[in-house]
């Protein structure tokens, strides 16, 4: 059996920053982590395409996702400011793009993983890798973890075991498991910042198409819109719009539609009126060449059929009944939502361990004194695009110190 004060229990994002964090309270305690992976932060390095989007300079309410309305007073000693000057004193220089994602001046996740895994070299974090947590509990002041090849004994406990998302990266509900079986309660898991799946009988010719696109998501009453480069599957849609759209439907079609706007910059009328203008110069007369360095020649197509019209009908038949179908559908093309890609698509996973249950100030469970936890394992859910890691830093850095001065020699 090992001894330590602090053993952690996931060493992806929010758990390395705990156990630094741990460590600049009292330089002298012992700290442990424990990871099933072969390695530390395979998830992390896997971020930003490779690039590590660290955090965002937006970093408000209505990027995040919750059950627990308050959950934002998480952020309070932990604020995009204190991530820069954290990971400054690592060695890693932020860059801010003009979407106002921060990214590592390396655009290198291996230099932020290896900034924290050096940092935790240099303060001694023991790290004990291939090792899958069986059982947690406590006994009197202390704890017992359990893995399939050790025994842990510790004073304070850190559940950092992220979430169901990206099984091939570690996900796993190991942390939900263990947190349950002190006593948590967890909200509903979907996937999150995932592809998602639409009716597919009027799209399966343009599969492998790329367009850039106003697209549009109405789930009930709730209606967002988002412009950039989608992506057209044989499932459905995907691209970063889709991905941070996902996040309105918490796994489920239920009704849900998109529209897309293939020609943003230009009015139905303006639609219009290039359709009449162009219908008596078509290539040979066949509407299927109605588009032709307008629109993607297989979106075009798609287009006509849409409309109910055939692509070998003459163009210059044209009525302005059917151009205004045809324009209709190029500014709102209607795709059914049937469902989201699985969790092993899926960047994050939304819902989970019910925040209201743990001190906001410290991470520590109000069931079970000696118990933190922080990051993905818990019900707070970002946009894509730093928001999350904000998230696994604040949550992490608080795991830390909060877990260090309950056991402060």
């Amino acid at each position: 059996m090992k001894t330590y004060d602090i053993v952690i229990v996931g060493g992806g994002a929010s758990g390395l920053i705990a156990a630094i964090s741990s460590k600049k309270v009292n330089k002298d305690i012992r700290v442990a982590i424990i990871e099933k992976n072969d390695r530390i932060g395979k998830k992390l390095i896997n971020t930003g395409n490779g690039r590590c989007n660290i955090t965002n300079a937006d970093i408000t309410k209505e990027h995040y996702y919750s059950s627990n309305s308050k959950f934002f007073d998480f952020f309070g000693s932990f604020s995009l400011n204190d991530a820069e000057d954290f990971f400054g004193k690592l060695g890693v220089v932020f860059k801010t793009e003009e979407n106002g994602k921060i990214y590592p001046y390396s655009l290198q996740a291996s230099s932020v993983l290896d900034a924290l895994r050096y940092e935790c070299e240099k303060l001694n974090v023991d790290v004990f890798c291939i090792e899958r947590v069986k059982s947690a509990k406590k006994t009197g002041a202390k704890f017992l973890v359990v893995t399939d090849g050790d025994e842990y004994n510790s004073s304070a406990l850190i559940i950092a075991a992220g979430g169901a998302a990206s099984d091939k990266l570690g996900g796993s509900y190991d942390g939900y498991n263990i947190l349950k079986s002190f006593g948590h309660k967890s909200t509903e898991l979907y996937p999150s910042i995932t592809a998602v799946k639409t009716k597919t009988e009027l799209i399966k010719a343009l599969k492998g198409i790329k367009t850039d696109a106003d697209v549009t998501l109405v789930n009930g009453k709730q209606k967002k819109s988002m412009f950039g480069e989608i992506l057209f599957t044989d499932y459905g849609l995907s691209g970063p719009p889709i991905l941070q759209l996902s996040q309105m439907l918490m796994g489920k079609g239920n009704g849900a539609y998109f529209e897309i706007d293939f020609m943003p910059e230009y009015s139905y009328d303006d639609v219009v009126d290039l359709i009449h203008n162009r219908k008596n110069n078509v290539f040979e007369d066949r509407l299927e060449n109605l588009f032709i360095g307008m629109l993607n020649k297989r979106i075009g197509q798609c287009v006509i059929k849409s409309a109910g019209l055939n692509l070998s009908d003459a163009a210059s038949l044209l009525t302005d009944k059917q151009i205004s179908s045809v324009a209709s559908k190029i500014k709102k093309f209607r795709l059914e939502v049937t469902g989201v890609r699985g969790f092993e698509y899926a960047q994050v996973t939304g819902g989970g361990i019910e925040l209201n249950k743990f001190d906001c100030t410290t991470m520590q469970s109000l069931i079970c004194s000696g118990l933190y936890s922080c990051g993905e394992v818990l019900d707070v859910t970002g946009d894509c695009g730093g928001f999350n890691l904000q998230w696994a830093w604040t949550s992490g850095y608080k795991a830390g110190q909060g877990a260090a001065k309950s056991v402060k020699k």
